[in-house]
């Protein structure tokens, strides 16, 4: 309050003492609260004036008036920050006029614009960046790597524009050169096509080109006739064949097995030239033969060429003993020649499980008994042979698809069942007219014989009472309905 005081004090009076006064003395000011607002400092300072005023008056003072209003102390407005703040303070207004700044010049004339090319002549617009400020650094470019695919896929993209306005560029072209643009098509500009007096699938079945001309059913020249036309087999995908199970590794032919034999042993002697190029294994001694050992030791004396010679043979020989070494350690064992045979057999009955049905005439010559029994059973497969003299004789066998199809070549084309001479030179009976028949072939679901058994039965009751055994006494009658002059019941046995 004493600072405010001072400020109102005219310089003038400032030096001279103050005698003391006989008025009465203004009540004393209220203490100031902690926090003053405006108001009350407002009060505080027209208290403070009019005290001061009274004491110019007594010593007959006249104030001088205030030249302009006074402003607060920041201090005194409540809104002071410190100087840590991010707002700068208002700084405070004196109100003695030796302290106050003077009013600064202003410019009145407009400064010409440095940008302006008609007012500045030395302006140059590619430099605008340098003329706005000082010259930064420039700073240095980071890598951007594309992404995977973004350049390709611009390009399919150009090419799909570009394809896309050559084909409106054709479409133009060619509605400008049928003048289409112009035209309009309406249901007058259709014409249809009028159907044919006759259709061309009806021609060859009639005399004349006219439905209402008689037919040509009959005759040399028409196309019916008394026979049916079947149509050709064709075999099923092998998938289906196998009951949907894929062959288990790719079959090649001789000329492929070769190629890919050929490349592994070149791939092996590269990798053995590599290693003892790299002194990983030691090099090959020359192979020595009687056609090329004069060669190979021509640059070497040679004070013996007969023990060079026997030298060149024995080499050779050793050679020979290891070669078969080798392919007799390699060959399997008697016992391990059946197992691999057997193992074979037992994966293609697991794959697919055949039966064949024969019918022959006459088995009466020991060698036709002899050849059905023995290759039977070579060729693991079960089943029986029935013979009967009053009728016909049976041979059923089941094994795998593969020994059933060599079986039956055995029976339909290998063995001559006209043969009526044995090994004694004796004459059986006639067998001219004999002949074996594939009656039924097809695939089935599990074994009905255990071995493959002949059997001689006098009559066709026995023979169905042994078939009845393996429940396949159905086979007898089968076979004696057969006929081998009906192409109906007729089969194709290598089908």
């Amino acid at each position: 309050m004493a600072r405010i005081a001072s400020l109102n004090l005219p310089s003038s009076n400032s030096h001279r003492p103050q005698p003391p006064s006989t008025a009465a003395r203004p009540p004393p000011l209220p203490a100031a609260t902690a926090t003053p607002t405006p108001a009350s400092i407002q009060s505080t300072i027209a208290a403070a004036r009019a005290r001061i005023e009274a004491q110019l008056k007594s010593q007959g003072i006249q104030p001088a008036p205030p030249s302009h209003p006074t402003e607060l102390h920041p201090m005194l407005r409540g809104d002071y920050k410190p100087k840590h703040s991010t707002q700068r303070a208002t700084l405070p207004v004196s109100s003695i006029k030796a302290n106050q700044q003077k009013p600064k010049l202003k410019i009145t004339h407009e400064t010409p614009s440095l940008t302006d090319p008609t007012q500045n002549p030395y302006f140059d617009p590619s430099l605008t960046r340098r003329t706005h400020g000082p010259q930064t650094r420039r700073r240095h470019k980071q890598f951007h790597f594309a992404e995977p695919g973004q350049y390709v896929e611009q390009a399919e993209r150009k090419r799909a524009e570009a394809r896309m306005e050559q084909l409106k560029q054709e479409i133009a072209e060619r509605a400008e050169l049928a003048r289409l643009e112009d035209e309009v098509l309406d249901a007058s500009a259709i014409q249809f096509v009028e159907p044919p007096q006759v259709e061309w699938w009806d021609a060859p079945f009639l005399s004349e080109a006219s439905y209402g001309s008689d037919a040509k059913l009959e005759g040399p020249d028409s196309l019916c006739t008394i026979y049916i036309q079947h149509p050709v087999p064709i075999e099923p995908p092998l998938a289906i064949r196998s009951q949907g199970v894929a062959p288990a590794q790719l079959i090649l032919t001789h000329k492929e097995r070769k190629k890919i034999r050929r490349q592994r042993r070149l791939e092996q002697q590269r990798e053995r030239r590599e290693k003892v190029m790299l002194g990983l294994l030691p090099p090959e001694p020359p192979k020595l033969k009687m056609s090329n050992f004069m060669q190979i030791m021509a640059n070497e004396s040679v004070p013996d060429p007969t023990k060079l010679e026997a030298e060149v043979r024995r080499q050779m020989q050793a050679r020979q003993t290891k070669h078969e070494a080798d392919n007799k350690a390699r060959k399997l064992t008697k016992e391990q020649r059946h197992e691999k045979i057997e193992a074979k057999t037992k994966a293609d009955e697991e794959a697919c499980l055949m039966r064949a049905v024969f019918r022959i005439n006459k088995l009466e010559h020991p060698q036709h008994w002899h050849k059905v029994t023995v290759n039977a059973r070579q060729m693991h497969l079960t089943g029986t042979a029935i013979s009967c003299p009053t009728g016909f004789s049976l041979v059923v066998v089941e094994g795998s698809a593969k020994n059933v199809k060599a079986y039956k070549k055995l029976m339909l084309r290998r063995i001559d069942w006209t043969m009526s001479q044995n090994d004694q030179g004796s004459v059986t009976n006639d067998l001219t007219s004999n002949e074996c028949h594939l009656i039924w072939q097809g695939e089935i679901d599990k074994r009905k014989f255990r071995q493959f058994k002949q059997h001689t039965s006098a009559s066709e009751t026995q023979a169905k009472k042994w078939l009845m055994r393996a429940k396949s006494d159905e086979l007898w009658q089968l076979a004696k309905q057969y006929d081998p002059n009906d192409s109906i019941t007729a089969l194709d046995p290598f089908a």
